[in-house]
């Protein structure tokens, strides 16, 4: 789907800045890119990169940043739960890593 496409269909958000920057905060922390974040939040898609980028709010964005990536994490540590063994260790170890490598980029 092009920009095109996504700003034709895309729902426009009702929220207050500071729940759309938590919001945005949230779904990066997840990896979505900032046109699939703009697409399903309805956030504008310049808010949406400027706050990526590090161009606006960014204090208040790096800090809900750390608490989203912080609460996947935990998320995805108790799904991991779900297998025994050397699998469980390996995919927690991975979680890990994947953590420590975003607090590192910041």
């Amino acid at each position: 789907m092009t920009t095109t496409n996504l700003t034709r269909y895309a729902k426009i958000s009702e929220k207050t800045l500071q729940q759309q920057i938590d919001v945005v905060a949230e779904f990066h922390a997840h990896k979505i890119s900032p046109e699939r974040i703009a697409f399903r939040t309805g956030v504008n898609l310049e808010l949406v990169s400027q706050l990526v980028n590090g161009e606006a709010h960014q204090r208040l964005f790096t800090h809900l940043m750390s608490i989203h990536r912080k609460s996947r994490r935990d998320q995805r540590l108790k799904k991991s739960l779900r297998l025994k063994g050397i699998g469980q260790a390996t995919l927690q170890d991975e979680i890990e890593l994947e953590y420590a490598k975003s607090l590192a980029s910041n």
